[in-house]
């Protein structure tokens, strides 16, 4: 099976409270690998406090499919880490 040329490319930067809740999305939303890598791609790392979403697809309908999967899995590790994260309360 021939490779798609993965011509579509979008960069999302979100900035997160801490470097620690940065690293902890990362860790947490990269244990899905991508089930098609010749048609998608998605990087993630992180800056500082701010986490990178790197996506590369074949087509602009798979890039906003997989952005908005993506997106949603933020919002749900965000929402989480909200809720019960106890080491960013200061004394």
């Amino acid at each position: 099976m021939a490779t798609a040329a993965l011509n579509e490319r979008l960069t999302l930067q979100i900035p997160l409270p801490s470097p620690r809740l940065a690293k902890i999305a990362a860790d947490v939303l990269d244990v899905d690998k991508d089930l098609k890598p010749e048609v998608s791609r998605r990087l993630i790392s992180t800056q500082d406090n701010i986490l990178i979403l790197d996506f590369q697809t074949s087509t602009l309908k798979l890039l906003r499919t997989v952005v908005n999967s993506s997106l949603e899995m933020v919002q749900m590790v965000v929402s989480t880490m909200a809720s019960f994260d106890t080491e960013s309360e200061e004394p």
